[in-house]
């Protein structure tokens, strides 16, 4: 797979969010990069319909969690 280099501007507040995230996951900031931009396009693809609204059930409590992106 070929890769590209990017330099981006983030707040000190995202990019210690991605290092947690990489120290917890045991796993690169890269990685968590392209784990996040994977499940935006798949959130985005589901949710191209504005009516549709991806939900998360949790199975032990049966509480549900509606997401939409705007």
């Amino acid at each position: 797979m070929a890769t590209t280099r990017l330099s981006v501007n983030i707040t000190d507040e995202t990019a210690q969010a991605l290092r947690t995230l990489a120290k917890e996951k045991g796993t690169t900031v890269t990685d968590i990069v392209r784990q996040a931009t994977g499940l935006l396009k798949f959130i985005d693809a589901e949710l191209k319909d504005p009516e549709q609204v991806l939900q998360i059930k949790n199975i032990r409590t049966n509480e549900v969690s509606r997401i939409k992106l705007i």
